[in-house]
């Protein structure tokens, strides 16, 4: 019998701030039905792989989707964003992300990702959206 990973992955979803709906799923890396732009929120938390092709990023996708590697590993080991953060963008506006990413990101249910690459003018991203937050202004 292999390994029971049950209780790792839900440790790391708990780490992620990713919960489980009243049935115990926590998503299946589909964009969101009926959830259109919220401007409850000036922030997301974002995380991302960036690679350069799309048949790579529909790879790497498919791996996450079906369990092989956590989102989170992915970005270790895959994306090729030159910040060094391995994945990570932090708390970023609207103003601060592209444009095409930050509508993708929108659609995104919260502490979720995309399993569908988003193209920018840096390459081809996997989103995963952690947090959405609202900071007063200073």
């Amino acid at each position: 019998m292999g390994k029971d990973r049950r209780k790792e992955k839900a440790e790391e979803s708990e780490s992620l701030g990713k919960k489980a709906d009243k049935f115990g799923k926590k998503g299946d890396g589909k964009i969101a039905q009926n959830q259109g732009p919220d401007k409850s929120f000036t922030h997301q938390t974002c995380r991302h792989i960036l690679v350069q092709k799309q048949s790579d990023a529909l790879r790497i996708s498919e791996e996450i989707h079906t369990g092989k590697i956590s989102f989170n590993e992915a970005a270790f080991k895959y994306s090729e964003d030159k910040a060094g953060a391995h994945g990570l963008l932090g708390d970023k506006a609207q103003n601060e992300l592209d444009p095409d990413f930050w509508a993708a990101s929108i659609k995104c249910k919260e502490g979720d990702w995309l399993r569908e690459p988003v193209k920018t003018q840096w390459g081809w991203h996997l989103i995963m959206v952690q947090a959405r937050i609202t900071k007063k202004k200073k």
